[in-house]
């Protein structure tokens, strides 16, 4: 009884041991160890709105700094401007984002009157007007069990043309 209860456990843990091997090997194909990804508000588009609910639409662009492409099935993400939140947005939008390369992931954002009043006072409250944006989400990657988080700051300059930037 006990040599069986002895070849039971060593059973068990080469089972364990091999589901371990196999889930980090799940996890290397995440990108796990690799670069983070690169998120960049690229424009803000109003779309028609009601009285107490404005709609905006949210273009985001995802930039994978890796050699492995992502397979993507939505984001989520919550935007602040001036430290102040705006509006949060959910995608299910799927996109590939290849490796070393770019995409662009239109978002339909929506944010209440209390918000919009909260920018607007606290833009006209400010010396010298600035625009500063804070983009924090989570993109979900499609056939797996992972997601990436991402956060970016940024400002005016970053939605400006080149040109415009000099």
């Amino acid at each position: 009884m006990a040599s069986f209860l002895r070849v039971a456990s060593l059973r068990g843990t080469a089972l364990v041991l091999g589901l371990c091997c196999a889930l980090l090997s799940g996890c290397a194909s995440l990108g796990v160890g690799g670069e983070p990804v690169e998120v960049q508000l690229v424009s803000l588009t109003p779309l028609p709105s009601t009285a107490f609910e404005h709609r905006l639409r949210v273009d985001v662009r995802l930039r994978n700094p890796n050699n492995h492409a992502y397979e993507i099935e939505g984001l989520r993400f919550v935007l602040d401007v001036n430290g102040r939140r705006l509006a949060s947005g959910v995608s299910s939008e799927t996109a590939t984002l290849p490796r070393l390369g770019e995409v662009v992931v239109p978002v339909t954002t929506t944010t209440s009157l209390f918000d919009v009043v909260n920018q607007i006072l606290a833009f006209g409250q400010q010396q010298q007007p600035h625009f500063e944006y804070e983009l924090s989400g989570r993109v979900f990657l499609k056939n797996s069990w992972g997601s990436i988080d991402f956060e970016r700051r940024g400002s005016e300059l970053d939605l400006l043309p080149k040109a415009a930037k000099r």
